[in-house]
C-alpha cells in the first residue's frame, strides 16, 4: 500500500459557507437570481450546469462596465470566507494543522506517511485559488472550471468545466498522480497504470451536492471515504435556523445515506469538537493504520 492520503474537497458549501459567484455578482451589482435563472433557461435548451453558469457570466461580461478578467476572478476569490476550522489566516489554528500532527505520532514515524489536499469543484479555478492562497491553505492541486480571455483581456471563451462525472476522472488523475500542474496531459489518466499513486482506499472525499454523487460512488465502491456534508442554515442572528436546516439535512440525508453513497452526512463545521474535525481525524488516523499494517 502506498504511503500517500489523499483528502479530496468539493469547495462551495463543502469548504465555504456561500457560492463563489455571489461575489462577482455583488461587484456587478446584479443579484444573484438574475443570472441563477437565465442559467436555468440555458438548462432547459440543453446546457449542463457548468456552461450554462459559465455561459451567463460571459454573457454579463460583455457588456459595459462588467469587465473582468482571470486576474479579477484570483482577487475576487481572496475575498471568499470559509467554515470555522478551515482558514490559516493571521496564524489561525486549523484542521489541517491537527491532520498534519496526526500523522506525527510514533506509531506512523517508520511508514513516512505523507498527507495531501486537492479540490475538485464546479467553481473557478481562480476564484479557488484565491481563496485558498488568501487563507494560507496548500493544495497539491485544484480541479475547477476554467475561461478565457479574448484579444481584449476579457473573458470570453469556456475552457474547461468540471461537472458530475468529471469529478470521477479527477479521481483517477488524483489517484495515478497525473497532475496538470505540472505539465501532465489529462488523456494520460487513460493510460494501463499498474499501481496507483494513491489507491482509492487512501483518499476521503467530502462533498455535498447532486454533482458530487458519482464521487461518493466511486470511491464507496473502491473503498475509498465518502462524507457528505451540509449547511446549517442561519438565522439574521446568527443563530440556527431549525426549520431550513432541516430540509438541508433531508436533502443530504436522501442524497448521500438513505442511497448509501457516503459514510456519513455531518454539518459543514470543521473546527474543535465538531463531529466532522472528529470524522475526518478518526479516517486518516484508520487509513494511517492500514499502512502500517500492510508495511508489517
Amino acid at each position: 500500500m502506498k504511503n500517500i492520503i489523499a483528502v479530496v474537497f468539493d469547495f462551495d458549501i463543502t469548504l465555504s459557507p456561500y457560492f463563489q459567484q455571489d461575489i462577482i455578482f455583488k461587484k456587478w451589482g446584479i443579484k444573484p437570481e438574475e443570472c441563477w435563472n437565465k442559467a436555468k433557461e440555458f438548462m432547459q435548451n440543453g446546457y449542463d450546469q457548468e456552461h450554462a453558469y459559465l455561459r451567463c457570466l460571459i454573457d454579463y461580461n460583455k457588456k459595459e462596465g462588467f469587465e473582468l478578467n482571470n486576474k479579477k476572478l484570483y482577487e475576487y476569490g481572496k475575498e471568499i470566507d470559509l467554515y470555522e476550522g478551515l482558514s490559516k489566516k493571521n496564524n489561525a489554528h486549523s484542521i489541517f494543522d491537527d491532520l498534519e500532527n496526526l500523522l506525527k505520532k510514533d506509531e506512523f514515524s517508520d511508514a513516512n506517511i505523507k498527507i495531501e489536499y486537492y479540490c475538485i469543484s464546479g467553481g473557478i479555478t481562480e476564484m479557488i485559488e484565491g481563496a485558498l492562497k488568501a487563507h494560507n491553505l496548500n493544495f497539491k492541486e485544484v480541479f475547477a472550471c476554467k475561461l478565457d480571455e479574448d484579444e481584449k483581456g476579457r473573458l470570453n471563451y469556456i475552457k474547461e468545466t468540471v461537472g458530475h462525472t468529471i469529478k470521477t476522472q479527477k479521481l483517477y488523475m488524483i489517484s495515478k498522480g497525473v497532475s496538470p500542474k505540472r505539465g501532465d496531459n489529462p488523456n494520460k489518466v487513460n493510460e494501463k497504470i499498474e499501481e496507483h499513486r494513491i489507491p482509492f482506499s487512501n483518499i476521503i472525499f467530502l462533498g455535498d451536492g447532486q454533482t458530487d454523487i458519482p464521487a461518493f460512488s466511486l470511491l464507496k465502491k473502491n473503498g475509498g471515504i465518502p462524507i457528505a456534508v451540509y449547511r446549517e442554515e442561519k438565522t439574521s442572528d446568527g443563530k440556527i435556523d431549525e426549520e431550513k436546516t432541516l430540509q438541508t439535512y433531508l436533502k443530504g440525508y436522501q442524497l448521500a445515506i438513505e442511497s448509501k453513497r457516503a459514510e456519513q452526512l455531518l454539518p459543514a463545521d470543521y473546527s474543535s469538537g465538531k463531529p466532522l474535525k472528529m470524522a475526518l481525524l478518526g479516517y486518516v488516523e484508520k487509513i494511517a493504520k492500514n499502512i502500517v499494517r500492510d508495511l508489517i
